[in-house]
């Protein structure tokens, strides 16, 4: 009786999530150096000027702003919002795991992390344009200068960055470098 391919498949991509897994997390710290870099850059073509510095503490981004606070008469504070970048970058652990149980060639897997780039950094800009434009008093989004139109583009983009990017681009990656994969599972069904 002939293997069933997409059981196969399946069970490989069972065995390789956590390793991919593992292996971004054991790896979060540089590819948030990578994606923090990157995030920094869309922010100042978004909004010249806002971000005057960008810190990084383990996995967590930490952007300094010229944005002031006042918490208490005499006394000033620059905003430093945080942004997790695993919320955003977990997808590639799940693209790197499809990729290998469908046995995809190295160069394919490369690309894809590529590709998967100006979507992790998507998520990251939201969020950040998100706690400086919208979250806050009226003290912090006056500074951040958004108008009504942009602070509804951030809640949008933040809601396509925090819950369809991560999750549906490396599905459409993986079958976008594997359509004959694909396709011999169609044919072997």
């Amino acid at each position: 009786m002939p293997s069933d391919p997409l059981r196969g498949f399946i069970l490989r991509a069972l065995l390789w999530l956590p390793v991919c897994f593992a292996a971004w997390y054991g790896m979060a710290a540089i590819h948030a150096g990578v994606i923090g870099s990157l995030s920094r850059g869309a922010i100042d073509l978004f909004r010249p000027g806002l971000v005057t510095g960008l810190e990084q503490a383990g996995r967590e981004l930490v952007f300094v702003t010229r944005i002031l606070v006042h918490p208490a008469p005499g006394q000033s504070a620059l905003v430093l919002p945080e942004v997790n970048p695993l919320l955003y970058t977990y997808g590639l652990a799940f693209f790197a795991a499809l990729m290998l149980a469908a046995r995809a060639k190295l160069w394919k897997l490369a690309v894809g992390v590529l590709l998967l780039l100006p979507f992790q950094v998507w998520g990251v800009v939201f969020d950040f344009l998100l706690q400086v434009g919208i979250r806050p008093g009226p003290e912090i989004t006056n500074q951040a200068g958004l108008s009504a139109w942009q602070r509804e583009v951030v809640a949008l983009g933040y809601q396509l960055g925090n819950l369809v990017f991560p999750t549906v681009v490396p599905i459409l990656l993986w079958g976008g470098f594997n359509r004959d994969f694909i396709a011999g599972l169609r044919r072997r069904m």
